[in-house]
């Protein structure tokens, strides 16, 4: 029979399917016993921070990860562990047929849905804009300073062609896009 070699992070789930708080430098201890050969926890560091971020893998809805005095401790919640090892490996993968996904996780074990958090946004990378952005208008900004403009009295128009008749147009209908600009000059040093 042709084993199939584990990847890291499958090695990492069959050291949290202990189902006990492991810190890191056992879960890479595990990890070694399992492979049969040396593992450096660097490697697995960098494995784990993405494995318990639920927005990086939908398995990170269900490992907790608390600081303690030694450094973090990781645990599989237990409902998960109802599970089988091969569906636990599937909710790492974001595509192919072994996948299996958090919607079908949640079906099989309704017990994790206390576990999922709900999110209204998902975070954006920070070095990419949105389109939104990139136009000068937030969704979910609310003003710093708000506005009151009063209308017009009856007979007057303030539809104008100066500059000023247009910015409170503007600011009345909401198109308005405000930018500052700051330069600070420090001067008397030497």
């Amino acid at each position: 029979m042709d084993k199939k070699k584990k990847t890291s992070s499958e090695l990492i789930v069959d050291a949290l399917r202990t189902g006990k708080k492991l810190k890191l430098v056992e879960i890479t201890e595990l990890m070694s016993a399992y492979a049969g050969k040396n593992i450096k926890i660097q490697n697995v560091s960098s494995t784990m921070a993405k494995l318990s971020n639920s927005e990086k893998t939908e398995i990170g809805h269900f490992i907790s990860r608390n600081k303690t005095k030694q450094g973090y401790v990781y645990k599989l919640a237990d409902e998960a562990l109802a599970l089988t090892p091969e569906q636990t490996y599937g909710l790492i993968r974001k595509v192919g047929k072994d996948r299996f996904t958090l919607k079908d996780a949640l079906e099989r074990e309704p017990s994790l849905k206390k576990y999922v958090k709900k999110h209204g946004r998902t975070k954006r990378a920070p070095n990419r804009r949105s389109a939104d952005q990139a136009a000068g208008t937030y969704a979910d900004e609310t003003p710093a300073v708000a506005f009151s403009i009063d209308e017009p009295k009856p007979g007057t128009s303030i539809s104008g062609s100066d500059p000023l008749s247009q910015v409170l147009e503007q600011l009345r209908d909401g198109t308005l896009n405000i930018n500052v600009n700051v330069n600070i000059r420090l001067s008397g040093f030497e």
